[in-house]
């Protein structure tokens, strides 16, 4: 694929070359000469489940599809961590998943399959194969005062609830070498493990597993993807059922 440098998306390529490099360089070296306890793993697997369910449940679910009504609470958490899984504003990733619905496996599916694995599972985000996903596809959530705060303030919140976060508890808990290993396992280790865990429901679960349902898209149901997605792996039973 030969893509002019103006199409390239420089900053998400930047952050997650930079995340996925902290995370293979930075971890194995933290963990070798300061170990790793129950704190670090147990912070990881806790914002692990606090940004995966977000997506799953906050952004998929209650605001992509309407699927349910929620107390501010419940849409206030979804949107912090939201925020923290680094995937963009709800507004933005509304308006994406929206669209895929609406072309899937065609040419204006945002993560098109047919294009090939990589350019599914993220090429999307590294380079400008077509025009940005416009707000219009989320004019409905745009009447959502906590919705539009998100996105307004979206940078802010996810390096607060992202970076900001763990590095103060490893903090309080040991001072700032502990700070430092919340940074790279719960900080970066967990943006990377949390990224492709989603993207492998725009990867393989439209290129492996069963079509119960419909054989009309590329969706597919796996009991192995849903074990890592909160659920999110009968995507053949989604897209004949989205809401």
């Amino acid at each position: 694929m030969n893509l002019p440098w103006k199409n390239i998306y420089w900053r998400n390529c930047a952050f997650l070359i930079g995340t996925f490099l902290a995370t293979v360089i930075g971890v194995p070296a933290y963990i070798w000469h300061y170990g790793l306890d129950i704190f670090q793993a147990g912070l990881f697997l806790a914002l692990v489940a606090a940004t995966g369910i977000s997506i799953t449940l906050g952004y998929h679910r209650l605001f992509s599809h309407l699927t349910f009504q929620a107390k501010w609470p419940v849409k206030l958490f979804t949107l912090l961590f939201g925020a923290a899984a680094f995937e963009g504003s709800a507004l933005s990733w509304c308006a994406d998943h929206r669209r895929h619905h609406k072309f899937t496996d065609h040419e204006d599916d945002p993560h098109d399959i047919t294009r090939g694995f990589f350019h599914a599972h993220i090429g999307w985000l590294l380079f400008r194969t077509g025009p940005d996903t416009p707000l219009t596809w989320v004019r409905d959530l745009q009447r959502d005062r906590l919705a539009v705060w998100q996105h307004e303030h979206y940078v802010k919140l996810a390096l607060g609830m992202g970076f900001g976060l763990p590095i103060l508890l490893g903090y309080l808990w040991g001072g700032w070498e502990s700070a430092l290993g919340a940074f790279l396992i719960a900080g970066a280790a967990r943006i990377v493990f949390v990224h492709h865990m989603t993207f492998c429901i725009n990867s393989l679960c439209h290129w492996i597993g069963k079509q119960p349902y419909s054989s009309k898209c590329t969706a597919r149901d796996s009991l192995l993807m849903a074990f890592f997605t909160f659920g999110e792996g009968y995507q053949n039973f989604h897209h004949e059922f989205q809401h």
